[in-house]
């Protein structure tokens, strides 16, 4: 923290970092450059999507499959003891996702998982050594969600990844038999699967202490609701219903509303076991970050759910007063000892955002979505208890909004934040100037906290993320430049130096 508690971050998705030792994805080993080139930036966060376990075969970092661990997809290869080496086909595809502008996953996830494999087959051959004894230990110190999370792993491979629901009915509803002769069938692939995980916690905590060192903060991303076929809406099915649809109502941008096709939380069953399952979630991502993005903040108030009975949809809770108190028991509870920025875009009812400035807790400042009447609001005038960013994974990059915005949001925007007051009139070009200025604007502001998007930093037209869109032009998206390069190259250096002024000057170093 900088000594007034004003600080500034970056945001870049661990997949889109680049570096000399990767095979094509940004992974745990290419953080210690990128945190070099933060602490010469004189930034204190680096905020990351979500690292939970993903749908083999899909980059979404959001179709996750465990509310618990992380990516496999993330370990570093060069970091495991066992050593990993390639066949003449796996170099040449590596060669290729290297050598790509994007993060190509056809390439990327069947390389990857036969390295792992026949790293843990060589880690599995040892036998009991000290190595193995510290892995028994942890697997039995995660016993509580590495147990079913491994062997929902294993059986969805041995069904060919048909949905949980699918599996033969002994299995669908974990009856204690038929999990019995489960996890003796499924011991060995159990153990692999409980073994990446293991492995990816000890590289993410090899990674915590490379931050501490820079004084960098890390900032993660935790998913409302996890997908129907997961470990924990198989697990914990009656807390993860699936008897009705999540989503969100009908709004000014969408007549019919959203339906997103996932479980809903039943939190008044949780509250009758005590909240024991999100209680876990929420200490083991406070334990696994120092601050961290809960998205979907309405969600913890109220859902809105599609059924049989009710097709155009309803609300859980339905009536004011307790989805207040259902949102500010959930944010108790998920802000106990852990420090939470509250992802409050969107339709929030006032409700809400009071609840959340009660307790403490920042929701986001969008600036070109923060406005009043339609009219943009100065960044100056922010709650002190925010965040503000100049953008999200989900929308288009600064450079991209600034060309395509209408003359009159351009001259609106040079008319209410200050540092664009010398633009009259603004031009429609993305200049240096007004680049630099754009940025000034979020770094002045109030907010306490400010992420800026790499994309952003850099000018960059390339967007992460299209919103209802699929394809392979989503969360492929990897930055121009190895991170080794990062402090020795012109351009990314100039940039350190120009964001590191920026940031001094909006009182953020």
């Amino acid at each position: 923290m900088t000594s007034n508690n004003r600080l500034s971050g970056v945001l870049q998705p661990l997949f889109s970092l680049r570096s000399a030792t990767d095979v094509g994805v940004g992974d745990f080993g290419g953080l210690s450059g990128l945190f070099a080139w933060l602490q010469t930036a004189q930034q204190k966060l680096l905020m990351v999507l979500p690292l939970l376990p993903t749908t083999p075969g899909d980059p979404s970092p959001y179709s996750t499959r465990s509310a618990f661990g992380l990516n496999p997809l993330f370990i570093h290869l060069g970091w495991l003891p066992e050593g990993v080496s390639f066949t003449d086909a796996e170099k040449q595809a590596i060669d290729a996702a290297r050598a790509s502008s994007v993060v190509r996953y056809d390439l990327v996830f069947p390389v990857k998982t036969a390295a792992l494999e026949r790293a843990f087959a060589s880690f599995d051959a040892q036998g009991v050594s000290a190595r193995s004894r510290e892995f028994d230990a942890w697997s039995l110190e995660n016993r509580s969600w590495v147990e079913h999370y491994a062997l929902y792993s294993s059986l969805s491979e041995a069904f060919g990844r048909k949905p949980w629901w699918e599996w033969p009915r002994g299995l669908a509803t974990r009856e204690p038999k038929a999990l019995d002769i489960a996890r003796a069938e499924h011991r060995k692939r159990s153990r692999y699967h409980a073994w990446l995980q293991w492995v990816a916690e000890t590289q993410w905590n090899k990674v915590r202490a490379q931050a501490r060192e820079r004084g960098i903060l890390l900032c993660g991303d935790e998913p409302f609701i996890i997908g129907n076929d997961s470990a924990d809406c198989w697990a914990f099915s009656k807390f993860l219903r699936r008897d009705a649809r999540l989503g969100v109502p009908p709004d000014d941008f969408s007549a019919d509303g959203q339906d997103w096709g996932l479980p809903w939380f039943d939190f008044d069953a949780l509250e009758k076991d005590g909240d024991a399952w999100l209680k876990a979630r929420a200490a083991k991502a406070a334990a696994t970050y120092d601050l961290r993005r809960i998205d979907h903040a309405i969600g913890y108030f109220r859902q809105y759910i599609r059924d049989e009975q009710t097709p155009k949809g309803r609300f859980v809770p339905s009536e004011e007063p307790a989805q207040q108190a259902r949102g500010e028991r959930n944010f108790t509870l998920l802000s106990n000892g852990a420090g939470i920025v509250a992802e409050d875009l969107g339709v929030i009812p006032r409700f809400a955002k009071d609840t959340l400035a009660r307790l403490g807790l920042p929701g986001y400042q969008v600036m070109r979505w923060a406005r009043e009447d339609g009219i943009y609001r100065d960044p100056r005038h922010y709650p002190e208890v925010s965040l503000v960013t100049t953008g999200t994974h989900d929308t288009e990059t600064l450079r991209s909004w600034w060309v395509g915005a209408p003359s009159w949001e351009r001259e609106t925007v040079c008319k209410v934040w200050p540092e664009l007051w010398q633009f009259t009139p603004p031009p429609a070009e993305f200049t240096p100037e007004v680049h630099e200025a754009l940025l000034r604007a979020a770094l002045n502001a109030q907010s306490a906290t400010c992420v800026l998007p790499w994309s952003d930093v850099f000018g960059e037209l390339e967007r992460v993320n299209t919103p209802g869109t699929v394809g392979d032009h989503n969360w492929s998206y990897r930055m121009r430049v190895e991170v080794e390069q990062l402090l020795t190259r012109e351009e990314p250096r100039r940039v350190a130096d120009w964001l590191a002024r920026l940031t001094r000057e909006g009182r953020r170093a």
